[in-house]
């Protein structure tokens, strides 16, 4: 208690006191200013040391790191070329299809745009709206900690992360759940699309992916998840997230869009008589913009089709 008493009556030193009083004694003030012209100085010179040493402990550009970086501005430049080209072309064919429209009312002859819609909505030749499952799968927030997880046979990928044998796998699982229509981060899958790796990397279509892959599939969405959790998908992805720490988020929403297969392409066309143009295959109830009854074609691996349906999808 003395010694505590001691340091609250009398905080400085008996030294550092003495001379506080005799500065007092002489009128000045009991210490030193800090606002001096030499503390100043030292302050500047002091952060310009600080600052000359952060700068020499940067390391140097390297002629690799700049070469790095113009490649990554001139991909980036070009997928934007890419988006923008799509977008054109997605106005120009819907263009095409309504002159297409216009000349059949015009020619006279069978109607024909009850069927086309109806095809084209089974080749993914169109964008779809509806209710269905949005399916979000993203590496392990730390795939070097999760390395030691298991050896998976996934084509070199690191454990922790996703692979296209996943995607496969899920999306597959949402075709025999009952999806009518799926897209992985906007782009369709349609009966010409494969879902392959380059490396590291994940494509479609020869286009790669950005993670978190997000999966939107359309359909009656209480139904598909009901049958999709219980399925061979539905538990591989639950052991994914158990064993890999790989995070999946599973919603249901009563509007969502699958956009059109930008790569689909008219390489056969053959005349139709009158007679087939009444008999052409269409399905009831169908409407471009809508979901179809009997889904849409598609494809999740580069040789495994679509789930089958009741009726033949064309090729």
């Amino acid at each position: 208690m003395t010694l505590l008493t001691t340091m609250m009556e009398r905080p400085l030193d008996a030294g550092y006191q003495e001379a506080a009083d005799r500065r007092v004694a002489a009128g000045l003030p009991r210490a030193t200013s800090t606002r001096t012209v030499l503390v100043v100085v030292l302050a500047i010179l002091t952060g310009f040391l600080f600052a000359v040493a952060a700068q020499s402990l940067r390391p140097k550009p390297t002629a690799a790191a700049a070469v790095k970086g113009e490649l990554v501005t001139r991909i980036e430049a070009l997928q934007e070329h890419g988006v923008q080209q799509e977008a054109k072309a997605a106005a120009l064919g819907k263009q095409v299809r309504d002159y297409e429209a216009l000349a059949l009312q015009q020619s006279g002859g069978a109607d024909l745009t009850a069927a086309i819609k109806s095809l084209e909505v089974q080749a993914g030749a169109v964008a779809l709206k509806g209710p269905g499952l949005t399916l979000t799968l993203d590496d392990a927030a730390s795939t070097v900690a999760d390395a030691n997880a298991g050896i998976r046979p996934s084509g070199g990928f690191e454990a922790g992360r996703v692979t296209s044998a996943d995607l496969q796998i899920v999306v597959n699982g949402l075709w025999g759940a009952g999806a009518e229509a799926i897209s992985i981060n906007g782009h369709r899958l349609s009966s010409t699309a494969a879902i392959r790796f380059a490396g590291q990397a994940i494509i479609v279509d020869f286009r790669p992916l950005a993670r978190p892959y997000v999966i939107t599939a359309l359909g009656d969405s209480q139904a598909m998840q009901q049958l999709f959790e219980p399925s061979f998908a539905g538990v591989y992805l639950s052991q994914l997230t158990e064993e890999f720490k790989i995070r999946s988020i599973l919603a249901g929403s009563d509007n969502l869009t699958v956009p059109a297969d930008s790569a689909a392409r008219l390489e056969i066309a053959e005349p139709v008589g009158p007679t087939v143009g009444s008999s052409a295959p269409s399905v009831p109830g169908l409407q471009q913009g809508t979901t179809n009854p009997q889904r849409s074609s598609g494809s999740t691996g580069s040789d495994t089709p679509a789930p089958p349906t009741s009726q033949e999808r064309p090729s």
